[in-house]
């Protein structure tokens, strides 16, 4: 099965170069119309832009245009080499009707109730052809030829007359040359064609590389990259999927949980492990403010009329691979107004086009695989610096909130486990520590950190008094409603931390202990009086106790239902 070779297709398109556009679209359309109709082009047609769309989509059409709304590849043409689907009704219809008004090339004759007649002035081809390049039907034939089963370049100049039949008029010997060249014949067929490489070299965007897995496989082997970073699943599983599935929907996920629940860790992990499993490029991370707008997104017109972009706009929206997936992650994206800064975003996620003007009015496009996670905390939690989230953006979004792992681990193997979950943490920094040095890349206090911590490896290292205080400050903590809500591995980390940077002496560890329960853990409280009660009881032996017991006491100097924050 032989097909015309793309090397030889390229040189028919570059011979085609900076021809009338006549004489490459709508003369070759009104022929095939006059073929298909069994009409006669010269003694005229119904003719007009839909046969010139018909024929710009069956020829002109290729896959992955760089702009949607421009998908013929105009080959005639250097300076505008893509053009808009008006493009048939617009400039080839003012074309065709200017030569008309002159009395020449194509004549346009008005019928009544019915469609315009177009013919061809039996001068076309002179006419046309004045002060420009004459075409070789040859180049004409591998061009609308590209794709056809021909047994040679003899054959497909065979195929092309009979599809189009070219000599009328005085077409052939002016516009368009007969005659095949010598050096035409001496390049091979090919077995098959290649339309995605010809799309490619003519400037089509690069294909996408195909995920080479299902979805089950792509979430298991991201799974395991998430577990290997450090982030502890929540029991059940199932995380990964519901947000690849929530993409896959074209939703943007929404992380919303407690501080230290492993939003960020998750949402950074997840997109790295999208960057090494299927080659993606790294994850853009946008840190939200509270006064981000549009302008601070995606980006704003300068003062002498130059477009100023935003990371989003230069990385996403004008990126050398829209077809591919990007990754990009909204951190606390609801310290803003989200409508102040995504509106046009949202409103191309359900947009068929997925259009977005840029400042300065180009037009650009949301790539289809834009996977957009963002974490932030509850409005109802922290109303004083989050901002509500709209009706139209929760039906644009999957809200996933984040599970306390911590208490869910506790529930279910008992208040003995805070020291394991404790040791691990520790182990884990230890573990980022190394990779430093590893890397040869270690920060000025690492060999500090490095010392401090990997003396502890186990429970064991750690003196039986602290084991037991810890266990009682957070069966305390837990034991309380909001307490199971606020009291996450994130806070534990740090409580761990703070031990393991002490001396590996019970009364050293007991006094780091109470440094964290003073320094951390009260802050986190909040509820009624009554919430702070254990934690105080608890707290009872540790060397700072009175600084404990003051800080509480000044958290309770208000109404009996609440505790006030200190900061």
């Amino acid at each position: 099965m032989p097909f015309p070779p793309n090397a030889l297709v390229l040189r028919a398109v570059e011979n085609i170069k900076d021809t009338h556009p006549l004489a490459v679209v709508s003369i070759p359309a009104l022929l095939k119309a006059a073929v298909e109709t069994g009409g006669d082009p010269v003694a005229g047609l119904p003719f007009g832009s839909s046969e010139e769309s018909a024929l710009l989509n069956q020829y002109f059409a290729l896959p992955r245009a760089p702009d949607p709304d421009r998908p013929w590849r105009a080959i005639w043409s250097e300076q505008e080499p893509w053009q808009k689907r008006k493009y048939p009704g617009g400039g080839l219809q003012r074309l065709r009707t200017d030569t008309s008004g002159r009395g020449r090339v194509l004549i346009q004759t008005k019928v009544s109730g019915a469609r315009d007649n177009w013919r061809l002035t039996p001068a076309a081809g002179s006419e046309l052809v004045a002060g420009r390049k004459p075409l070789k039907i040859v180049d004409l034939a591998l061009w609308f030829g590209r794709n056809e089963d021909v047994a040679d370049i003899d054959a497909l100049v065979d195929w092309f007359k009979a599809t189009f039949n070219p000599h009328r008029a005085d077409l052939v010997g002016t516009l368009y040359v007969d005659g095949v060249p010598g050096d035409y014949k001496s390049l091979p067929f090919e077995t098959a064609p290649s339309p995605d490489e010809l799309a490619q070299q003519l400037g089509a965007d690069p294909p996408a590389p195909t995920v080479g897995m299902d979805l089950d496989a792509l979430v298991a082997a991201i799974e395991i990259r998430v577990i290997r970073g450090g982030f502890r699943m929540p029991p059940g599983g199932g995380l990964v999927r519901r947000v690849v599935t929530a993409w896959l929907r074209g939703d943007l996920v929404v992380l919303v949980g407690q501080p230290g629940t492993g939003k960020t860790m998750f949402a950074e992990l997840l997109g790295r492990s999208m960057e090494a499993e299927l080659g993606l490029d790294t994850p853009l991370m946008i840190p939200i403010r509270s006064d981000y707008d549009e302008a601070e997104f995606i980006g704003y017109e300068r003062l002498d009329g130059r477009p100023q972009l935003r990371d989003f706009a230069s990385g996403i929206l004008k990126t050398d691979a829209p077809l591919e997936a990007h990754v990009v992650i909204l951190e606390e994206f609801n310290l803003a107004a989200i409508e102040e800064y995504l509106a046009s975003v949202l409103v191309a996620t359900q947009d068929q086009e997925r259009v977005v003007r840029l400042p300065g009015g180009e037009m650009t496009y949301l790539p289809v695989d834009t996977f957009i996670i963002a974490t932030c905390n509850s409005y109802r939690d922290e109303p004083e610096t989050r901002t509500r989230v709209s009706s139209p953006t929760k039906r644009r979004s999957t809200a996933i909130t984040m599970p306390n792992v911590l208490a869910e681990r506790v529930a279910a193997n008992g208040i003995a486990a805070i020291v394991d979950l404790a040791v691990d943490l520790i182990e884990q920094q230890t573990n980022r520590v190394a990779t430093r040095f590893t890397g040869n890349r270690p920060a000025q206090f690492d060999q500090m950190r490095h010392d401090a911590l990997s003396s502890v490896t186990a429970a064991s290292d750690l003196s039986q008094g602290v084991r037991d205080k810890l266990q009682s400050i957070a069966d305390a903590v837990l034991g309380t409603s909001p307490g199971r809500s606020w009291f996450t591995l994130g806070i534990l980390r740090d409580v761990a931390l703070e031990i393991a940077y002490a001396p590996r002496h019970e009364p050293d560890e007991l006094a780091a202990l109470g440094r964290a329960v003073a320094d951390k853990i009260v802050h986190q409280l909040r509820g009624t009086h009554a919430d702070a009660d254990p934690l105080l009881a608890a707290a009872t032996g540790l060397p700072n106790y009175s600084e404990i017991e003051a800080l509480i006491v000044r958290m309770k100097d208000g109404p009996p239902d609440e505790l006030l924050p200190l900061f």
